[in-house]
């Protein structure tokens, strides 16, 4: 038994220093993110903006979209399925549009909020399509453009689109455990 494996490591041995000889331009050079994120820091994130907007603090919202955007480019998605993976990658650069926005639009919130709605929309569709293990909320607030949503943490409505003007305009449309 001791010689048939000795003898197959060396076959594979063999092989692997044939193969690592042939063509030295074929090497291909895998680097891995030392600071990947997860989906929980892509809803951390997004809380963090969601809550900037509560306060209707515009510099701090443009701020976080900004380190947002680093969190979406860093997003990684081991263990899901291959559909999960290309529709999650797909979703994250629409959501990194929005952050754009909501990072240009400092000093707007009208147009921060509005960017926000849309990002809003993504960050479900993610969540959605991924699954998560947070007890999570889809709040919903009919006055702002005909109907938003946003993502919550808590039962308590607080709106991002309103701020203190509106601040517990809406109602909770769905729960995510």
């Amino acid at each position: 038994m001791k010689a048939l494996i000795f003898s197959i490591t060396t076959a594979v041995l063999g092989f692997l220093s044939q193969n690592e000889n042939s063509n030295p331009k074929e090497l291909k050079t895998i680097t891995y993110s030392q600071t990947s994120s997860s989906l929980n820091d892509v809803i951390e994130g997004y809380l963090k903006i969601k809550n900037a907007l509560i306060k209707s603090d515009s510099q701090q919202t443009a701020q976080l979209a900004d380190a947002f955007t680093k969190t979406l480019n860093s997003f990684t998605l081991n263990e899901k399925t291959a559909a999960q993976k290309a529709t999650g990658i797909q979703i994250a650069e629409l959501a990194k549009k929005q952050t754009k926005l909501i990072v240009s639009n400092a000093g707007k919130l009208d147009k921060q909020r509005k960017a926000f709605k849309e990002l809003s929309k993504n960050i479900q569709e993610l969540i959605t399509t991924l699954g998560t293990s947070q007890k999570l909320y889809v709040d919903f607030c009919p006055m702002y453009e005909g109907g938003s949503t946003w993502i919550s943490e808590s039962k308590e409505i607080k709106n991002p689109y309103y701020g203190a003007q509106m601040l517990t305009c809406g109602k909770i449309k769905e729960t995510i455990e």
